[in-house]
């Protein structure tokens, strides 16, 4: 198949998953192009979309926030679809991008949808039932297929009156990682043998919750001397982050995450919502045992035999120290066979690949 990723924000959970999902379509045989946004383009993101062997790569600025720019991004995308194309399939990701496709899809062209956490998740956002109607309306009218990750995702779907017979549920999938040596990827960071590392990874907002979790650590390490924070990621929530676990976390703003993994003895994510982190399972596949709030996708990791425990969505942080604390001296337990085939990349690009096909022939018939 001919076929067009676009997304939005390249970069973090969302911006792996389509590295990897291009990766498997060219594997298998698919001719893949893809148009990406640079405003918020991780430099890694970029320089691994630059080295996969795509049919066509371009960049189209697009923003987050909703705005009469988005006129101008719509108006750039349609002209560069066609330019570039005919496609079999245009597969948006995140909720403006894959918006901003679905509208500029040619008729012949299907239409798939991934957002990589639906809005309606958040159960505090301002204008939630408008971003919901919106995504609602698009479902109905503008998809052929909508990807969720995980069962809460799609059961949120439901809610919002998507179409049963468009939807699927495919959980993000990774590759087992290198082995890797504990004793030297700490030695790098200077942390002592003894110490019991709980670990933070992830953009510092509100969604992530990256207060909460210092503010935890501060609590563990008080109680226990060897417990200290280690938190992977940037945002507008940095410095509270920093005042709020003091001596007890160290934070790291332009880190390979995936590189330091081996250095902690748990992942920790008190997310206020969240669809499937990829860093979930990465931290699972290694090995980590996994404190977090009782989100879909944490939820289905830990039911599958990942180790760890799921806390109240709204646990405060001294219950998640009570968690750090209680975990700090459990070994680690590898996941089984069944889990790395149930969360890896084969599986994924196969059943996306099954979608594809599923919404080709929807949009043929509706043609026909």
């Amino acid at each position: 198949m001919r076929v067009l990723l676009v997304i939005e924000p390249s970069g973090g959970g969302s911006g792996r998953h389509v590295i990897d999902l291009a990766r498997a379509l060219v594997q298998r045989g698919h001719e893949v192009s893809l148009i990406y946004s640079p405003t918020r383009a991780e430099p890694r993101f970029e320089a691994e979309v630059a080295a996969l062997p795509l049919h066509a790569l371009h960049r189209l600025p697009m923003r987050r926030a909703c705005g009469l720019w988005d006129i101008g991004a719509f108006l750039k995308l349609r002209s560069l679809i066609l330019k570039i194309g005919p496609f079999d399939l245009i597969h948006g990701h995140s909720s403006k991008a894959g918006a901003l496709a679905r509208l500029a899809a040619p008729f012949g062209a299907a239409r798939v949808y991934t957002p990589h956490a639906l809005v309606t998740l958040n159960r505090e956002k301002r204008f939630r039932r408008l971003f919901g109607l919106i995504e609602s309306l698009l479902a109905r009218t503008s998809s052929d297929a909508v990807i969720t990750v995980s069962a809460e995702e799609a059961a949120t779907a439901r809610r919002w009156k998507f179409p049963d017979n468009r939807l699927y549920m495919i959980p993000n999938g990774v590759d087992l990682p290198d082995p890797a040596d504990r004793q030297a990827v700490r030695a790098t960071l200077n942390l002592p043998d003894d110490a019991v590392v709980a670990g933070f990874i992830g953009r510092f907002v509100d969604q992530k919750n990256p207060v909460r979790f210092a503010a935890a650590v501060r609590i563990a390490a008080g109680r226990d001397p060897r417990i200290r924070g280690l938190m992977i990621g940037g945002g507008p929530l940095l410095d509270q982050a920093r005042a709020a676990g003091g001596d007890a976390v160290r934070l790291l703003t332009d880190h390979d995450a995936r590189a330091l993994l081996p250095a902690l003895d748990m992942l920790v994510t008190p997310s206020r919502f969240e669809a499937l982190p990829y860093v979930v399972l990465e931290a699972a596949l290694s090995g980590l045992p996994l404190l977090s709030t009782a989100y879909g996708g944490a939820n289905a990791v830990l039911e599958a035999g990942a180790q760890g425990q799921a806390l109240p969505l709204d646990a405060s942080a001294e219950q998640f120290a009570d968690a750090i604390i209680d975990w700090a001296d459990r070994p680690r337990q590898p996941v089984s066979p069944a889990f790395v085939q149930a969360f890896s990349i084969g599986r994924m690009a196969d059943e996306t690949i099954a979608v594809y096909r599923k919404a080709f022939t929807v949009r043929h018939l509706a043609g026909a």
